[in-house]
């Protein structure tokens, strides 16, 4: 059974590198899906500096994660 790694390899499908837009084969590239390290390492950046992220619905109101109740306030 080949690794998913080594299916990759093989594969000539044509992808566009999300980070500089260049097109590029699959199977020419050590760091799928991205066109080459450097583009990886930019990704990863943004994603570290919260440039970018998943999209996010609904949950808690503050950091805590619960909304105060009345009987915190009574003892402010």
């Amino acid at each position: 059974m080949k690794s998913a790694k080594n299916r990759l390899r093989h594969d000539p499908s044509t992808l566009t590198c999300s980070t500089c837009g260049q097109q590029f084969l699959l199977d020419e590239t050590e760091t799928p899906p991205f066109c080459s390290e450097r583009c990886k390492l930019i990704d990863l950046g943004r994603w570290m500096d919260e440039e970018v992220g998943l999209p996010h619905e609904g949950g808690p109101a503050n950091a805590e994660g619960f909304e105060p109740n009345e009987h915190e306030h009574e003892h402010d």
